[in-house]
């Protein structure tokens, strides 16, 4: 039996829209459970630098959930920092679904593990892998595109509003639906509220995965906000289409570089100060046989160097090539 406990907060400064919450099974993310005892663990489905993930299945109800656990005691903060963000985005059809928070058997409070909506179809990166090995050129088409980041963009522009900043969207953490093909994002590990102050140590790299991170970042700007999202989301759009990463480099400094080479000098030096120069070879990399003008246009509004003029994500669904997703 769950214990019944306080309502998981909302970060400070996120929206609140407990009615949405409630509607959409939000409140449920307040109870607190013994893992052991609730839930048969089946079987490991995945596992990063601070917790693993599994697939199991509720005692009572016999639903199948993912938990993720913490690996270490440090973790155990990380996720409680993670379940307030999951919280925060409750109502969002579009980020998984957090059940509740369960701790483990013993006393040590920081055994602490977060019980999470089961999505069966894998990740959009296993798909992207999946049809490369099948022979696809483009691993989605510029339809099947449209209709995934329309998704995306509307999930993302939801957790914006909720002051909430994923911090690392990719492939590997976007969840497809088996049949439906619905996307949830997933590990909101790194994610943080727009208003919490920004990392005060200076020594420490930045945060986010390689090929994905906004050049603001990859040059050591601590304080970003929505805009490194949507930097990602471009990055997520030009892998569906053209089937490669834009920017496939590990080292930081070398992306820094790709990204140059490949878009060209920015019109604000500024904002890029490297001795690289030439025009932009984005439409080389995504010819127009796989991605129209219109939907170019998105992509490069999504790919602009400075935050400041890079789109919303809300503005992005309101560009033309969003007008036909309907009809997909």
């Amino acid at each position: 039996m769950a214990v019944v406990v306080a309502p998981t907060r909302r970060p400070r400064g996120a929206a609140q829209n407990r009615r949405g919450a409630k509607k959409n099974g939000g409140d449920k993310a307040a109870r607190v459970s013994v893992v052991d005892s609730s839930y048969k663990i089946l079987k490991k489905i995945g596992q990063g630098g601070h917790g693993a993930v599994s697939m199991a299945r509720h005692v009572e109800s016999g639903e199948l959930v993912a938990i993720k656990s913490s690996l270490h005691a440090g973790a155990a903060a990380l996720l409680l920092r993670e379940a307030a963000m999951l919280a925060a985005c409750a109502g969002n059809p579009a980020v998984v679904r957090l059940r509740e928070v369960a701790r483990g058997r013993g006393t040590d409070m920081r055994d602490l593990h977060l019980v999470m909506e089961y999505v069966a179809g894998g990740s959009l990166h296993d798909v992207i892998v999946s049809r490369r090995r099948h022979g696809h050129l483009s691993p989605f088409s510029e339809s099947e595109t449209r209709s995934a980041m329309a998704q995306l963009l509307a999930g993302v522009s939801t957790m914006h509003a909720h002051g909430v900043v994923h911090r690392d969207l990719k492939p590997g953490n976007v969840l497809v639906g088996e049949g439906d093909g619905r996307l949830k994002i997933c590990d909101l590990g790194l994610a943080r509220s727009v208003v919490a102050p920004p990392p005060t140590d200076d020594t420490r790299d930045p945060e986010g995965t390689p090929g994905y991170m906004a050049p603001e970042l990859l040059l050591g700007e601590k304080d970003c906000g929505a805009p490194v999202d949507v930097w990602a989301l471009g990055c997520i759009m030009a892998v569906l289409v053209a089937g490669q990463p834009l920017f496939p480099e590990e080292d930081l400094c070398q992306q820094l570089i790709s990204i140059v080479n490949l878009l060209g000098i920015p019109d604000d030096v500024s904002l890029m100060p490297l001795g690289v120069s030439g025009p932009s070879k984005l439409r080389e990399r995504v010819p127009e046989e796989l991605l129209s003008p219109a939907g170019f246009d998105v992509l490069q509004g999504l790919l602009e160097y400075n935050p400041k003029d890079r789109l919303t994500a809300g503005d992005a669904l309101k560009m033309p090539w969003f007008a036909g997703a309907k009809d997909d």
